[in-house]
């Protein structure tokens, strides 16, 4: 331990402020190769200075051999959060010394964090499955209009596809600016699209392919002025950025905490609106289905699910509490433009997300000149193990890199140089 992180953990344990995450140590009961180190979350008017976050990286298992740039895909959990989801399917398994999981406590949290009534959120396992609710649970006439751009991720999209084929619906996507430059310019890009026949617009808080953060508020708003219902895939938003659903406006959105709020694989979101909570049919249906004074919690009873995933969902929202919200955002926001700046002083890097850092997320897209997709993401395999998304999706090939809090700056400006490097290779 540096002389450094020892005074810190010294000092903030002398103020009273050492606090370990609930269940600290139980990995080491179920069988893990080292105990859970304490979290210390800052005392006020302490700085997150780069031990502070070399203490945040410590919480997590990502083996150093690599480095981990692939957040957007699955977002690497902390131990506390293996503990937690861990222990409590350890203790079910005895039988006897099983527990149960304070579910609505854990709807309240949630419901805290993204500015939402707890009345108005189930949990499903992701944002393909919130989706689905969605599409397959309202009403269409034939002819009616789902709308969305040529952005969108198969696990938001593809309900709308299916549902528009089985009912006889127009299913339309339209482009966006690469790169985009402006929330207006956005905005006007939707404005133009939308028809008279248009019934949903399906938009990406963010943008899978290139980190766009899109005006959702005011998509919301245009939507609303003429009638149009507002879908919102919100798989990256939770956990990356501070979000208040009740002020976006939407009817609908769906998200993955799996990601960014870095909850158990299965952890998934779905918020309807109060207008909608006794009108959007659910999709799998179990007693209770029908108590419309239960509002969204119906659309939880589908048998027997993973408690276990609700326990360890609380203690990655526990931990996201811990470092702060705000926090989060700044950090994680600052290494991808830390990232975003070094690569656009790279000769032959085309970069492909957006110029304006206030719409830019942490995913940084990006292509090099004299090289394939394919061929550039093994080089960096290759030179130090580095795991990124192809964005293969509409013949866009581009790499996408993703930076969160176990994300350290020399890992940035590593990649950085691997790929300037790589670029002067073939210039």
């Amino acid at each position: 331990m540096t002389t450094d992180r020892r005074e810190f953990v010294r000092s903030a344990a002398l103020a009273g402020a050492a606090l370990a995450f609930p269940g600290a140590g139980w990995l080491s009961r179920v069988g893990a190769a080292e105990p859970v180190e304490p979290f210390v979350p800052l005392l006020e008017g302490q700085q997150d200075d780069e031990a502070y976050w070399r203490m945040v990286r410590s919480q997590f298992l990502i083996s150093p051999k690599g480095i981990y740039f692939n957040t957007g895909t699955i977002g690497a959990s902390p131990r506390t959060v293996l503990d937690a989801t861990v222990a409590h399917m350890t203790a079910f398994e005895t039988v006897f010394d099983a527990y149960g999981v304070d579910i609505e406590a854990l709807r309240r949290s949630v419901g805290a964090l993204v500015g939402a009534a707890a009345s108005t959120l189930a949990f499903t396992r992701n944002t393909t499955e919130s989706m689905s609710w969605i599409a397959g649970g309202l009403d269409f006439r034939p002819g009616d209009e789902i709308l969305t751009t040529t952005h969108e991720h198969v696990g938001g999209m593809c309900p709308w596809q299916a549902v528009a084929k089985r009912r006889n619906l127009v299913f339309t996507q339209f482009p966006l600016p690469v790169p985009p430059r402006s929330a207006d310019e956005v905005l006007d890009a939707w404005r133009r699209a939308i028809t008279p026949r248009t019934r949903v617009m399906m938009i990406s808080h963010v943008l899978f392919t290139n980190g766009l953060i899109q005006p959702v508020k005011e998509l919301c708003a245009l939507a609303r002025s003429r009638g149009i219902i507002t879908a919102i895939d919100g798989a990256h938003p939770p956990g990356m950025l501070r979000i208040n659903l009740v002020d976006l406006g939407c009817d609908f959105y769906a998200s993955s905490p799996h990601k960014w709020l870095l909850a158990p694989k299965g952890s998934g979101l779905l918020y309807v609106s109060e207008p909608w909570l006794d009108r959007l049919w659910p999709t799998i249906v179990s007693g209770g289905w029908d108590s419309l004074a239960d509002k969204a919690v119906r659309f939880d009873r589908k048998g027997t699910v993973n408690d276990s995933l609700y326990a360890g969902f609380q203690a990655a929202v526990d931990f996201h509490n811990l470092i702060g919200p705000e926090r989060v955002e700044r950090r994680i926001r600052w290494l991808g433009d830390r990232l975003y700046e070094g690569l656009s002083r790279i000769s032959g890097v085309v970069l492909k997300s957006a110029t304006d850092p206030a719409i830019r997320a942490p995913l940084v897209s990006f292509t090099v000149n004299g090289w394939t997709t394919d061929d550039l993401i093994k080089a960096l395999w290759d030179r130090a193990m580095v795991r990124v998304r192809h964005v293969a999706e509409y013949d866009y090939h581009w790499v996408r890199l993703s930076t969160h809090v176990y994300t350290t700056p020399e890992e940035v400006d590593r990649v950085i140089s691997l790929v300037g490097e790589l670029a002067g290779s073939r210039s």
